[in-house]
């Protein structure tokens, strides 16, 4: 047996090396279809991170009468924490509101409109996260209680229910989209790295007559394909691997800001298991899926 796995690795390897240019359009294609595997994890990641970006950034801004107390107020956010939908409540005294206001408007027309009013306009309020963007619309409906009637002057969750309505479709949308073009690309790499092991398969349609007219088992003569598949597809993965991390650590920067703050090299650090089992996934099941089918035309099993 050992014999065997030895005889059936060299005679691959011995392919590998001897079949240079097809070698190296097989591994090619491989490396093509493993950098495109990872670049759509990598893409997934960020959509998953702008989404969550994107989801703390939303929540309902309740404004309350100027004559309600602040105990009042508290109370309300107590119960409000205790709905399992809920996931944040942030007090917002009308103090708060105006110090916020005027950092971010100091200098501008804002201020000067402000100052025109001689006092601080701006009411206190709750600022309510859900759990899910999908139960805005429950905490909302809650807040429309009679008992909160006399106490509240504005739910403002109008514009925000857009939104959480359109970031939840783009984030299926995305999803189905990361999905089908995985599917769609490991097709097409899969039919043309075949033909290019058919091709390299060909060259040695002779040998594996020969070998057949001598008695040689399927597996003796099926073997040495799959481990020129199999290398092929370890070495995409491995300069994969390699051209991936180069550029990352060279280009993070302008990733980082390209994709909005998501630091790519952050999440190729924390992922680094996955991404090489990934890697290696896609690399040696093409170059093995491939060679095996490859060969089965001139095998009869």
């Amino acid at each position: 047996m050992i014999n065997f796995l030895r005889k059936t690795f060299k005679n691959g390897w011995d392919n590998f090396w001897r079949q240079g240019f097809l070698t190296f359009a097989t591994s090619l294609v491989i490396f093509i279809a493993v950098i495109l595997g990872t670049a759509l994890f990598f893409f997934q990641g960020a959509v998953s991170y702008l989404t969550q970006q994107l989801e703390d950034k939303i929540d309902i801004s309740v404004t309350f009468k100027s004559n309600v107390e602040r105990d009042t107020i508290l109370q309300i956010k107590d119960k409000l924490l205790t709905l399992e939908q809920v996931k944040k409540v942030d007090y917002i005294s009308s103090e708060d509101a105006y110090k916020t206001f005027v950092d971010a408007h100091e200098g501008d027309q804002y201020m000067e409109a402000l100052s025109l009013i001689g006092s601080n306009p701006f009411l206190p309020a709750l600022r309510i996260q859900t759990k899910e963007p999908s139960q805005y619309k429950e905490v909302s409906e809650y807040l429309t209680k009679d008992e909160y009637k006399d106490l509240i002057s504005e739910v403002n969750d109008s514009k925000r229910g857009v939104m959480i309505e359109k970031l939840s479709e783009l984030t299926k949308s995305v999803q189905v989209l990361g999905l089908f073009f995985t599917a769609i690309l490991s097709l097409i790499a899969v039919i043309i790295t075949f033909n290019t092991l058919r091709l390299s398969i060909y060259s040695q349609k002779e040998e594996i007559e020969i070998m057949r007219l001598v008695g040689a088992r399927n597996s003796f003569i099926r073997g040495p394909f799959l481990v020129q598949g199999g290398l092929c597809g370890f070495f995409a993965s491995v300069i994969s691997f390699m051209l991936s991390t180069i550029v990352l650590f060279i280009f993070n920067t302008q990733l980082t800001t390209l994709f909005m703050g998501f630091d790519c090299l952050a999440f190729f650090k924390s992922n680094l298991l996955i991404i090489i089992l990934l890697e290696l996934l896609v690399g040696l099941g093409l170059g093995l899926l491939s060679s095996y089918f490859a060969v089965r035309k001139y095998l009869r099993d």
